[in-house]
C-alpha cells in the first residue's frame, strides 16, 4: 500500500508556506468537523508518491468551500470547482507525475450568499496495489473512447449495472455493482461528472430503487443517444460559422442523479442523459410529492427527442466558451447570471434551430412587462431563488424565468446592433453585465 509521510514542521522538512506551518495529514484517516470561518484559510501538509491515485474528499458542512493542491514550487496541481450549495462533498482525484511535498489549501468559497462559518471533513484515500491494477486495466480498456469527440460508454456501464441488481443479495451488494460497474469504469468525462455534481453510488443506487418504472421506462431513449455523435459535429460546424472563436469541448452523455440535464466542466459537455434524453413516453407515476411533481412535468414534455438533445448541448456548448466572473459583474450577480444563461438559451436557439425554455417563454411572453418590473428591482441580489435552478421548487408559475428574461435582454442587444457578427462576440465574451443590459435598450412595455 502506498503511504505518505507527515510533515513536521522544523524537524524533517521544516515546510512552511507565508510562515505559517502546515497541519499534516494522513492518508486514508478521516478529519472530521474542522472549523473554518470567512476569515480562514486552512494548509495541511502531505507528501504524495509517483505512480499513486490519490481520491480527495472534502465535504462541506454548513459553508460553500473552495480547494487548491500546491506542489512544493507552489504550482496549482489541482483545484476544486465552483460549489453548487453549502452541504456536501467536493470530490477530485489526483495522481503524482513525481513524488513531493504538497500542501492542500481550504479556505471559504468567496460569494454573496455564502455563509461566514461552518465545518468540513476530509479523507484523503490512497488506491491500494490491487485497486491500482485494476484502475489500470480499466484505464487501458477505455483508451479508445476517451479519444473521441462524443463520449457514451457510461450509457452502457451504467445499465451493466442496474442489470446486476437483479442478482444482488443485500444492500451492500447492490452498493458494490453500480461502484463497480458503473463508477469505477467511469470515462474521463464521468469522472468530471461526479465532481461537478456530487455523483456517488449510494445517491444513485437511491434513485435507482425510489423510481424502477421511470429507470426501465427511460432506457430505450437513453441507449438511443449513443448514435448522437453527427448531430454533435452539425451543432459544432453550426457554432464555428456564427463564433469564429469557437473552441469545441468533448461531449460526455451519462446516468446522474436527476440534478441536471447538462453542465460543463474544463473539457467537457456533461449531460444528465435520464434528463435530456426523457420524452412523454418515460413513465412517471412514481413522482407524486409536490416538488416531485414538478420534476415529472419536465421529464415528460413533448418534443423530440433528437431536439432536446441538440438544444441541452447547444446550451452548454456557449457556457464553455463564456468568460469568467469579473469583479464588476459580481457587484450585480443576479444581473449576471440571468444574462449567463439566457444568452446561452438565445445562441443555442440560433445553433440547435428551437428554443430549449419553451415553458418559460409561453409564459413569459404574457407577462414579460411585470417580470422585467420585478427584476429591474433586484439585479444586484445575490439571491436566485426567485428566476434560476428552481424549476423543482416553483409554485404558481413556471420555474427558470431568469432564462427567459436574460434571452429577451440578449435578444435585444442583437436586434439593435448593426454588426450581428460582433453581437454574438460580445455576448458569448461578456463581463460588463450593467454595460450590456444599458446598450441592450430592452424596456418592455416602456
Amino acid at each position: 500500500m502506498l503511504r505518505i509521510s507527515l510533515f513536521i514542521p522544523a524537524l524533517l522538512f521544516g515546510f512552511t508556506i507565508a510562515g505559517k506551518a502546515q497541519q499534516p495529514l494522513q492518508l486514508n484517516q478521516p478529519y472530521n468537523n474542522l472549523a473554518v470561518t470567512k476569515t480562514d484559510t486552512l494548509r495541511y501538509g502531505l507528501r504524495l508518491q509517483k505512480g499513486g491515485i490519490f481520491q480527495f474528499s472534502i465535504e462541506q458542512q454548513g459553508i460553500a468551500l473552495a480547494y487548491e493542491l500546491a506542489d512544493a514550487t507552489h504550482q496549482v496541481k489541482m483545484k476544486s470547482r465552483q460549489p453548487v450549495d453549502i452541504n456536501g462533498f467536493l470530490k477530485s482525484e489526483y495522481a503524482p507525475t513525481v513524488k513531493t511535498d504538497y500542501t492542500l489549501k481550504v479556505y471559504r468559497f468567496n460569494h454573496p450568499q455564502n455563509t461566514d462559518s461552518g465545518k468540513l471533513s476530509i479523507f484523503i484515500k490512497s488506491l491500494n496495489k490491487v485497486e491500482l491494477a485494476e484502475r489500470q486495466k480499466i484505464r487501458k480498456e477505455l483508451e479508445p473512447e476517451n479519444a473521441k469527440t462524443v463520449l457514451t460508454a457510461d450509457i452502457d456501464h451504467f445499465w451493466q449495472a442496474v442489470d446486476a441488481l437483479s442478482s444482488c443479495k443485500s444492500h451492500a451488494d447492490s452498493l458494490s455493482a453500480i461502484q463497480k460497474l458503473y463508477f469505477d469504469r467511469a470515462t474521463d468525462g464521468l469522472i468530471d461528472f461526479i465532481a461537478a455534481r456530487d455523483l456517488t453510488a449510494e445517491a444513485q443506487l437511491k434513485l435507482i430503487a425510489r423510481y424502477p418504472k421511470f429507470y426501465a421506462s427511460s432506457r430505450k431513449n437513453t441507449l438511443g443517444v449513443k448514435n448522437s455523435e453527427k448531430v454533435i459535429e452539425e451543432l459544432f460546424t453550426k457554432f464555428q460559422s456564427l463564433y469564429a472563436n469557437f473552441k469545441p469541448f468533448k461531449v460526455c452523455f451519462a446516468i446522474g442523479i436527476l440534478n441536471t440535464g447538462g453542465t460543463v466542466s474544463d473539457k467537457f459537455v456533461l449531460i444528465g442523459t435520464e434528463i435530456s434524453a426523457s420524452s412523454k413516453d418515460v413513465d412517471v407515476s412514481e413522482f407524486i410529492t409536490y416538488k416531485e411533481t414538478n420534476r415529472a412535468n419536465m421529464l415528460s414534455g413533448d418534443g423530440d427527442l433528437v431536439q432536446k438533445i441538440r438544444n441541452m448541448v447547444a446550451h452548454e456548448c456557449v457556457h464553455t466558451q463564456q468568460k469568467n466572473i469579473s469583479d464588476t459583474a459580481a457587484a450585480c450577480p443576479l444581473l449576471w447570471q440571468v444574462l449567463k444563461e439566457g444568452i446561452c438559451d438565445f445562441i443555442g436557439e440560433m445553433v440547435a434551430g428551437k428554443q430549449i425554455n419553451s415553458v418559460a417563454h409561453e409564459y413569459g411572453d404574457k407577462h414579460e412587462k411585470e417580470l422585467w418590473s420585478e427584476l429591474r428591482s433586484n439585479l444586484c441580489s445575490s439571491d436566485m431563488s426567485k428566476w434560476l435552478y428552481n424549476g423543482q421548487s416553483a409554485k404558481d408559475k413556471p420555474g427558470d424565468l431568469g432564462y427567459y428574461m436574460g434571452y429577451r435582454i440578449a435578444k435585444a442587444y442583437y436586434e439593435q446592433a448593426t454588426n450581428k457578427r460582433q453581437a454574438i462576440v460580445d455576448m458569448i465574451e461578456l463581463t460588463l453585465p450593467m454595460q450590456f443590459l444599458q446598450q441592450s435598450k430592452y424596456s418592455p412595455g416602456e
